[in-house]
């Protein structure tokens, strides 16, 4: 049987110019003396090569690189080297000159072909001479390997006397002086011949107290106290950087960026504050630009004083604080304006309550100890050292940032804000150039406007405060000390009562029953003002009929006046307190509300009505103290007359027998005052002091109002009783 085949003689008539080896456990075929892998062979290598990795786990890297750009910018990578790629000109030879200067093409300007951009300063004695020059300027490091200038060159040219002045103080002693001299003098030589004429030009302006909008930025030093007046009021900052832009409407300008310290209710920080001015034409005085370094100020000194006095007023207001108001308040509007009040009256100044109340306004600060950003002209190839050489060790120097991050979509951080009862919050005093640069500006609530509104510091006052208001109150003197003994007694120890749920059951409720004008709501002022605490005054008015609304604002109004430690009046809460009906759907809806949040009040509230006969019981079951109020004796009235006119700068005539006489009039203490009031206009129209003559007057006057009142049910009578 034969056992030759096709493939066999072919490998056989071959075998004169073709040799097959084995080597390491490969097949090799020599053809004609050349050892070449047939494409068998080299497609089973291949693939055997692949197979031996899997995506990503080869061992080394492979480099592309970027190939010619067409008009738009585009580009393919390729894996060749461009051509036209040499080597570097920045190496171990030029490492050892003092400066790297590099330059550039002029094309507009006719007077030079070459323009600086930028010096790489490589010498360390002259590192060692710009530490000083330069320390404290935001975004330079001198302690940098590649300490490198480039753009305006604003550094080198802000401090330039600075610069001049070390120069001009260098020894020529030792050889170490001498050589830092000579790399001194030798950046000097190029920064003058680059930058004389605008140097020249600036200073020249600046000596007149003028300055043109091309060279701005040479007026602005960052670090610099910069004043300007925001809202009418005198505000200092300390700038942080400058910028040539465009505003929001596209009309060029200055940009200038500071920050000032602020209160957010727990701490003390730092705020951004962005001040354009616009472009302009020729020279402007320095005095009349929108925001300008505070020593050209005409009055310096004083001003600086004033804004530390303020500042300090400022810190000291830091906090929950109880005071008086008189001037402009304002608010954020619907589309970006500030809606403002004329309030004089009296506030609560309180940034934690702001915040709290007022979530999408809230106040966010910065660290006082947050570091400034290294700016886009400083290098980056940044060693670990400081400007003498020492080692920086990175957790020591971030460790007071607070982990701050200015990515926070405008929310607290760890989302809520911060305990103002927590020690560590607890914030130190301000250091005089803070109190410099505080805000004029405090958060608070208008208890007159009802409103959260920011207020001026220089017109927060103090209260003066009616120191016989309770003692002028006419009430039976048993009275009056169990009415301020419960109030001043819950609010000292208002924590140790609590029910079976934590938090409830903690507020004091007092109702007030009488006929109009026998002292109900003033009980509540004068315990307030005894007290001196704030007094909220609330009707169902102020909550609206909408239950869908009325729960949020009661709970927003209980909270905020047992922050406070606030009296709180709901005057005519009838609409409450009346038992409810079937058919009074909507009513019955805002009465259960009411009652279920009362039941969580902490403080103390007033309740005033003018009649009891239809409580509802579940109110009934709520209230701790209940008074009636009877309609006024003679000798009550009297009192009130007598209090009333001397209650008044006018002098009066009215005799003793007269007062007897008036008191004998059956009035309630509000027609009282009205009636007093109207004599006195009276009085002053004649330009005469106050008499038993213009009472009466006004009495008849009157008549039918006091008619009307007397057909009532509860005050029926003659008007002489």
């Amino acid at each position: 049987m034969s056992e030759s085949s096709p493939s066999a003689s072919s490998s056989s008539d071959e075998s004169d110019s073709q040799i097959e080896t084995v080597a390491n456990g490969v097949k090799h075929v020599i053809i004609n003396g050349d050892n070449k892998p047939n494409s068998r062979q080299e497609e089973t290598e291949k693939s055997e090569d692949e197979e031996q990795f899997d995506l990503g786990m080869k061992l080394g890297f492979k480099n592309l690189y970027s190939g010619k750009e067409d008009k738009k910018g585009r580009f393919q990578w390729q894996d060749t080297i461009p051509e036209d790629i040499g080597d570097p000109v920045e190496n171990s030879e030029t490492a050892k000159w003092a400066l790297l200067v590099r330059n550039v093409k002029v094309y507009n300007d006719p007077t030079k072909v070459l323009s600086i951009h930028s010096i790489v300063v490589q010498s360390p004695l002259l590192k060692k001479l710009l530490a000083g020059v330069l320390k404290n300027y935001p975004g330079v490091t001198v302690g940098l390997n590649r300490l490198e200038f480039s753009g305006k060159f604003e550094p080198l040219i802000h401090r330039w006397a600075e610069l001049q002045a070390a120069i001009s103080k260098l020894g020529s002693t030792t050889e170490e002086q001498r050589t830092t001299k000579q790399h001194a003098e030798l950046l000097q030589g190029i920064l003058v011949k680059e930058f004389k004429g605008l140097i020249d030009t600036s200073q020249d302006m600046m000596s007149k107290g003028v300055m043109n909008f091309d060279l701005l930025w040479t007026l602005y030093q960052p670090g610099a106290t910069i004043f300007s007046r925001q809202d009418g009021q005198e505000t200092a900052m300390t700038l942080n950087t400058t910028r040539y832009g465009l505003d929001s409407k596209g009309v060029p300008c200055f940009w200038i960026t500071g920050k000032y310290v602020d209160w957010d209710g727990t701490k003390f920080g730092t705020q951004k504050l962005n001040i354009c001015i616009f472009v302009f034409t020729g020279t402007r005085a320095i005095g009349s630009l929108k925001a300008y370094p505070l020593d050209y100020h005409h009055d310096a000194k004083a001003l600086r004083e004033r804004l530390i006095t303020r500042g300090a007023k400022a810190e000291g207001l830091a906090g929950s604080n109880y005071r008086a108001y008189h001037g402009v308040a304002w608010r954020m509007g619907q589309f970006g304006t500030k809606d403002k009040y004329n309030v004089k009256g009296r506030i609560v100044i309180d940034t934690y309550g702001w915040n709290r109340f007022n979530p999408g306004s809230a106040v966010y600060i910065m660290p006082l100890t947050q570091k400034e950003a290294i700016t886009e002209d400083s290098s980056s190839e940044m060693d670990e050292h400081d400007e003498d050489g020492e080692e920086v060790d990175e957790d020591e120097e971030n460790e007071e940032e607070d982990d701050y991050d200015e990515d926070d979509g405008g929310m607290p951080i760890d989302g809520r804000f911060a305990d103002e009862d927590d020690e560590s919050t607890q914030p130190a005093p301000l250091t005089t150039d803070q109190r410099l640069i505080c805000t004029p500006v405090l958060r608070g609530y208008s208890l007159k406007n009802k409103s959260w509104l920011n207020f001026f510091v220089n017109c927060v006052e103090d209260i003066e405060w009616q120191k016989d208001a309770f003692d002028r109150l006419v009430l039976p003197k048993n009275q009056k000390e169990l009415i301020l003994g419960f109030t001043e007694s819950q609010r000292k120890n208002r924590d140790t009562f609590d029910d079976v749920i934590e938090g409830k059951g903690r507020g004091m409720i007092i109702l007030l029953c009488g006929p109009p004008g026998v002292g109900k709501t003033l009980t509540s002022e004068a315990v307030a003002e005894e007290m001196k605490v704030p007094l909220y005054l609330m009707s169902a008015g102020d909550l609206g009929f909408d239950p869908r609304l009325v729960e949020t604002k009661l709970q927003d109004i209980l909270e905020m006046c047992s922050r406070w430690n606030a009296v709180l009046l709901l005057d005519e809460a009838d609409v409450f307190l009346e038992q409810r009906s079937l058919h009074e759907l909507e009513r019955n809806k805002l009465v259960s509300i009411f009652l279920r949040v009362l039941e969580y009040y902490e403080g103390t509230m007033f309740l005033t009505t003018n009649r009891v006969e239809t409580f509802d019981p579940a109110f009934q079951s709520r209230i701790h103290i209940s008074l009636d109020y009877q309609e006024l004796s003679i000798d009550s009235r009297k009192t009130v007359w007598d209090n009333f006119l001397n209650n008044s700068t006018q002098e009066h005539t009215i005799t003793a027998p007269q007062l007897s006489e008036l008191a004998r009039m059956n009035m309630n203490g509000r027609q009282i005052k009205n009636i007093l009031k109207i004599a006195r206009l009276l009085a002053s129209r004649k330009e005469e002091k106050l008499a038993y003559e213009h009472v009466l007057t006004t009495l008849d006057v009157t008549q039918h109002l006091h008619n009307e009142n007397q057909a009532s049910k509860r005050t029926q009578g003659s008007l002489y009783g």
